[in-house]
C-alpha cells in the first residue's frame, strides 16, 4: 500500500476543501434553475473533478489519521461511475507498482501492449492515437475510461472477486441511489447532470493526468506541471505529481514548499517532463500524441 499521512490528528485545510466541495456540490444543485443550463453542466463539471482531488487526498491518509474516516468523507460518487473502494484499490496498486507505466502492470497507464496493439484494426488504432492528443484525451477519454472500467470490473466479478462485487453492490443500491435521489428532488434534469458531473468532471481528470507518466529510462516517470493557483487548486497540487510520487503522504498544501525544497522540479524536468502549465500542453499536444501509445519497450519490431 502506497505510503500514508503522518502529520497532526486532522488536518483542517483537508476539512475546509471537504466543506467547500460538498457545499458548492449542494449550491450548483440547488441554483440550476437560476441559471443558463451550460453554466450548470460546467459548474457541475469543476465540482466533479475538485471532488476526485479530494476523494485522492483521502486515499493517501488526509485528512484523518483514521482509514474509516477518510473513506467516509471521500465516499459520496459525485460523478457517479466509481466506487470509491474501487479507486483506492486501484490507485493504491498503481504507487505501488515496481514499473510505473508498464500496460501489464501498471492500473493507471496509457500504454499499450505490442499484442494489444497489433490485434487492432485502423479505426481502433486511429482511436487510440487520438486518446493520446489532448483534445483526444477530453472527448474521447471519458467514454473510454468509463466503458473500459466497466467492462474490467464486470470481468473480475465473473472471475469471483467477490469483494468487488460486494463494493459495486453497496455504489449501486446505496451512495449512487442517495446522489440520484438528491439529484431528483433538487430537480436537475439527469442529462445535465450527467453531461456534467460525470463527462466533464472525467474530462477534468484526464486533464491533469494527460502527460502525468511516462516511460524513461533511468530517471522519473512522473512529470510536474507548474500550474496558476486555479488548477492547482482544483488538482490540489496533484498536478506536481514526481513529488507526490516521490512523497505519497504529503499533504496537498505543502506539496509546492516540498517541490522546492527536494529538486522535485529539477527531477521531473531530467525525467518525465516539467511543464509550465496546461496551456503549455495544449500548445504543444492538442492534436499531436505526446508518445505513441505502444510502451517503449515492446516498440521494436512494431514501428520499423
Amino acid at each position: 500500500m502506497a505510503s500514508s499521512a503522518t502529520g497532526p490528528g486532522v488536518e483542517w485545510r483537508t476539512v475546509a476543501v471537504a466543506v467547500a466541495v460538498h457545499g458548492l456540490w449542494l449550491a450548483a444543485l440547488a441554483l440550476h434553475g437560476s441559471m443558463p443550463w451550460p453554466v450548470t453542466v460546467l459548474v457541475l463539471g469543476v465540482v466533479a473533478t475538485w471532488h476526485g482531488s479530494l476523494q485522492h487526498e483521502t486515499i493517501h491518509g488526509h485528512p484523518f489519521r483514521s482509514q474509516r474516516l477518510n473513506a467516509l468523507l471521500g465516499s459520496l460518487p459525485v460523478s457517479l461511475h466509481l466506487p470509491y473502494l474501487v479507486y483506492r484499490r486501484y490507485h493504491w496498486a498503481h504507487h505501488d507498482c515496481p514499473e510505473l507505466t508498464d500496460p501489464t502492470d501498471d492500473s493507471e497507464s496509457f500504454y499499450v501492449t505490442a499484442d494489444a496493439w497489433e490485434s487492432m484494426g485502423r479505426v481502433r488504432r486511429a482511436i487510440v492515437v487520438a486518446h493520446h492528443t489532448l483534445l483526444g484525451r477530453l472527448v474521447l477519454g471519458p467514454i473510454r475510461y468509463i466503458a473500459g472500467v466497466l467492462a474490467h470490473q464486470a470481468r473480475e466479478i465473473r472471475r469471483g472477486d467477490r469483494e468487488l462485487a460486494r463494493w459495486w453492490a453497496a455504489h449501486i443500491v446505496a451512495a449512487t441511489a442517495l446522489v440520484v435521489f438528491v439529484v431528483m428532488v433538487m430537480g436537475v434534469p439527469w442529462w445535465q447532470y450527467v453531461l456534467g458531473a460525470t463527462y466533464l468532471g472525467n474530462a477534468g481528470t484526464l486533464m491533469r493526468s494527460y502527460c502525468e507518466h511516462r516511460w524513461v529510462e533511468g530517471a522519473t516517470r512522473s512529470a510536474v506541471v507548474r500550474s496558476g493557483r486555479f488548477f492547482s487548486v482544483l488538482y490540489l497540487y496533484n498536478n506536481l505529481h514526481h513529488v507526490h510520487h516521490a512523497d505519497p503522504g504529503v499533504p496537498w498544501y505543502r506539496l509546492s514548499a516540498h517541490a522546492d525544497a527536494t529538486g522535485g522540479y529539477e527531477e521531473a524536468a531530467a525525467g518525465a517532463g516539467l511543464y509550465r502549465g496546461y496551456f503549455e500542453l495544449a500548445r504543444r499536444f492538442l492534436v499531436r500524441p505526446f508518445d505513441h501509445p505502444v510502451h517503449p519497450l515492446e516498440r521494436p519490431g512494431i514501428l520499423t
